[in-house]
């Protein structure tokens, strides 16, 4: 499995010592001219998103569809209404995006828009293709990590995984799983040729792939108790939507250049 898409760092944690007369009268004058202690201060609010959530829809397959979304977020979205569902789902996301290009095999590029969302714990990342300006989603993945003592049942994990998107595949073991569906929707087995070429989650621009999409998950067993999971990632990419946005893309080009050339024949040349 591509484990980069699950990777779930440690963090750490620095607690700075004062120390010396200096900080000790510095305390003293403070409490002298009644500003509080700063153990006694309240750590500031974080601002809320302004936005309008009761607007804001988050998005799911429609009904009698397997699930593929994460969160509310899924392919077809485009960057505002992730940022909207991502910020009324949780306020304390920090949302950062970057936009880069991919090339397209017959000359020409397609914009590609990673964003990331960040609390700490949470975090969710989502890559939008397309025309500039008209980006998709066609990918997202989250990795959830659980503080101490507050880990959850592995167990738990995978079932609430399951009833969700339906049963894995377990191709790497039982904390890990796999779904892999044909062009048509189908879900595909380890035995159909394909299998392999549809389960990862890049972005071909080379070729269009023969499937629809690839849910992926992997749970992180605790070192402390292995029943328990420290966290879990999962992911959903739709290829089909990545070579629809290629073939806009291109279409857009191609209507482009006839814009140019119809342009130059009212305008002519001055030669």
């Amino acid at each position: 499995m591509r484990s980069d898409i699950f990777l779930i760092g440690g963090l750490l944690f620095l607690a700075g010592c004062g120390g010396g007369d200096n900080a000790t009268g510095e305390a003293n004058a403070a409490a002298d001219a009644g500003v509080a202690n700063a153990t006694d201060v309240a750590a500031p609010a974080i601002e809320a998103p302004k936005i309008d959530c009761d607007a804001v829809k988050p998005q799911t397959a429609p009904k009698g569809e397997p699930a593929d979304d994460i969160l509310g977020v899924r392919q077809g979205m485009t960057l505002d209404q992730v940022k909207g569902v991502l910020q009324c789902k949780n306020a304390n996301y920090a949302i950062n995006t970057n936009t880069n290009t991919l090339s397209l095999p017959e000359g020409g590029q397609m914009s590609r828009i990673n964003l990331n969302a960040d609390t700490g714990l949470d975090k969710v990342n989502v890559w939008l293709v397309g025309p500039p300006g008209g980006e998709q989603v066609v990918h997202v993945d989250r990795a959830t990590e659980y503080a101490a003592g507050q880990e959850i049942a592995l167990e738990s994990i995978t079932q609430e995984l399951a009833a969700k998107y339906g049963s894995f595949d377990a191709p790497y073991g039982n904390n890990s799983g796999l779904i892999v569906r044909s062009r048509d929707g189908q879900r595909m087995s380890k035995d159909n040729s394909s299998y392999g070429e549809c389960s990862n989650h890049d972005v071909r621009t080379d070729r269009v792939l023969p499937c629809l999409n690839v849910v992926t998950f992997e749970v992180k067993p605790s070192q402390q108790n292995p029943a328990l999971a420290s966290g879990f990632g999962v992911a959903v990419t739709n290829q089909a939507r990545v070579a629809q946005m290629a073939e806009l893309t291109r279409q857009q080009q191609t209507q482009a250049v006839e814009r140019a050339k119809e342009t130059a024949k009212e305008k002519g040349l001055e030669l």
